[in-house]
């Protein structure tokens, strides 16, 4: 069985939203073996991986089905998304 106790951090350690930012920045730069960026198909654009996952609506699959429609702006998202794979796209 564990005790938690709520340890307060020293004066100079306090987050703040701009400390906090710098350090999330900190740690993503350092390279991660098991790092699993999430981020929306517009943050994604021109950028691609070895497999990606993508949460599909009932709608997205429908379009999927029935073929893409380049005018619709919706569609070319959904496109961005599944094009980022070197290999394997996934829906999850």
């Amino acid at each position: 069985m564990v005790t938690m106790t709520l340890v307060e951090p020293p004066e100079g350690h306090k987050r703040t939203p701009r400390a906090a930012l710098a350090n999330l920045r900190t740690r993503l730069e350092i390279a991660h073996e098991g790092l699993i960026p999430g981020m929306t198909c517009h943050q994604a654009k021109g950028r691609e991986w070895d497999r990606v996952g993508g949460r599909l609506e009932a709608a997205d699959a429908a379009a999927l089905r029935r073929g893409l429609d380049p005018t619709e702006e919706s569609h070319r998202a959904l496109y961005v998304a599944l094009t980022r794979a070197r290999h394997l796209s996934l829906a999850v």
